[in-house]
């Protein structure tokens, strides 16, 4: 029997699970946002446009390179040449060039390109928030953040964060008291859009021992546009200490890090925009690869449950859409 299920988000993980499973049943993944993407979203203010989520990733299992050969086929994925900078501080220890051999891959044109391809033949509602999930009768009734109802489903799988799992579950769910210990480390990205050329030795740096931990040229990766798009992340550690402080005031202590690690004036840039990532890394993943109670018929997956990496959120959903199947 045809079974319907409700994914809810639209990140890798849940476009990857509604993906394998929508030949066995009806799937609708369900999502906040304006459009698909999660932790691999591209924010756009034109003309720039800026990844300010997943940075890159690596590929290094035959599963997931097979999930994704369609999207290398079609050129949606190719590998990113480019200089990375090791810093301790403002001391630069090496600059490494990365190469095709070093199989360092992003989405073409923007990171989020991959979840649109992946999504393209999905049901997808967007700009829908669900608050909250019952289950009556053997079945799961969702409740958006006006009180709308979207019918009955037989499976729901969570692909959040485990915070935001958590809001949704009661600790009648078999696995509440596992996501209950999850913590998560969160992040912010600065995002500076300029018309400048902007020149350095090096594309991208990761930084020790700073409030700044990455800063890339989003430019300098494959198909994108001509314009000059740096993405800055802080540190988790600067993160956790000031996830309560206000945007405005992250936003200047990260420019003005930036500027002084630079040695350059970013304050006239065309566009200064902060993005908090609330729930990036987990300090230590589960044991499982997914949770999942089968008598009340509801899963969770995401990149948290194996390492917080892209091929992570991939391996969680392809092993929970298995289950799901069998």
């Amino acid at each position: 029997m045809i079974k319907n299920i409700a994914v809810i988000g639209a990140g890798l993980a849940g476009t990857t699970i509604a993906s394998l499973i929508k030949g066995n049943s009806n799937v609708r993944i369900f999502e906040k946002s304006k459009d698909v993407g999660g932790r691999m979203s591209t924010r756009k203010e034109t003309p720039f446009h800026f990844d300010h989520g997943a940075q890159f990733f690596k590929i290094n299992t035959i599963d997931f390179k097979n999930f994704l050969l369609d999207l290398c086929t079609h050129k949606i994925i190719k590998p990113w040449n480019f200089r990375l900078a090791h810093f301790e501080g403002q001391y630069l220890k090496k600059i490494k060039s990365i190469e095709d051999k070093d199989r360092f891959f992003v989405g073409v044109p923007n990171m989020d390109s991959i979840i649109k391809y992946l999504s393209k033949n999905s049901n997808v509602i967007l700009n829908t928030k669900i608050e909250r999930i019952v289950r009556k009768n053997g079945k799961w009734n969702l409740y958006d953040q006006n009180k709308k109802s979207y019918g009955l489903y037989d499976w729901v799988i969570l692909s959040l964060p485990a915070q935001q799992s958590l809001e949704l579950i009661s600790n009648k769910i078999s696995f509440y008291p596992l996501i209950e210990k999850i913590k998560m480390k969160g992040c912010f990205s600065l995002m500076v859009g300029m018309n400048k050329s902007f020149n350095l030795e090096y594309d991208a740096a990761l930084i020790e021992k700073e409030d700044i931990a990455w800063f890339a040229i989003n430019n300098s990766k494959p198909g994108r546009i001509n314009k000059n798009c740096l993405v800055i992340n802080s540190s988790y550690e600067y993160a956790s200490k000031n996830m309560n402080t206000s945007k405005e005031i992250v936003l200047k202590h990260l420019l003005r890090k930036s500027c002084k690690f630079l040695n350059y004036d970013l304050s006239k840039s065309n566009i200064i925009k902060i993005h908090q990532w609330k729930y990036v890394e987990a300090e230590c993943a589960p044991e499982e690869n997914f949770f999942i109670d089968h008598k009340e018929k509801i899963a969770v997956c995401g990149d948290w449950f194996i390492n917080s990496r892209v091929e992570g959120a991939f391996i969680s959903a392809n092993e929970l859409s298995k289950e799901i199947i069998k």
